[in-house]
């Protein structure tokens, strides 16, 4: 199970409002986080997979989503995620900065949005 609200509130935004991310939706349940590889510019966030996530794999192999912003008082300018799947499973996520600097740790305020077309264009923030 995801215990960083942060990363289950981009997940839960990635994987709602169309038809793929609510195909595999069904994943978060089944993964855990298990690396936070931090970089100048961003972070790389490692699942592990438990047993039963099979019965919601993506049709495609290698799927990879992407349109959830972030906007923080710690990020310049704001990031953006894209989440990466193997064999049809979350694999990993990635956040970036585009102002260059990422903090290296969490974000604890931050707002997320939706950003791809046709999005329900739905909304988390959380203040501290």
């Amino acid at each position: 199970m995801i215990k960083s609200r942060f990363i289950q509130d981009i997940l839960s935004l990635l994987l709602d409002g169309d038809q793929i991310g609510d195909a595999v939706k069904g994943q978060l349940d089944f993964i855990s986080e298990t690396e936070f590889e931090y970089t100048d510019v961003g972070v790389f966030i490692s699942f592990d997979q438990e047993p039963g996530i099979e019965e919601f794999k993506a049709s495609k192999a290698d799927l990879i989503l992407h349109g959830v912003s972030i906007h923080s008082p710690e990020l310049e300018i704001g990031a953006d995620s894209t989440l990466f799947f193997k064999n049809g499973l979350i694999d990993h996520l990635e956040l970036w900065s585009f102002g260059g600097g990422y903090p290296q740790h969490q974000l604890r305020q931050y707002e997320l949005r939706q950003a791809w077309d046709n999005s329900p264009q739905r909304k988390i923030e959380r203040r501290g």
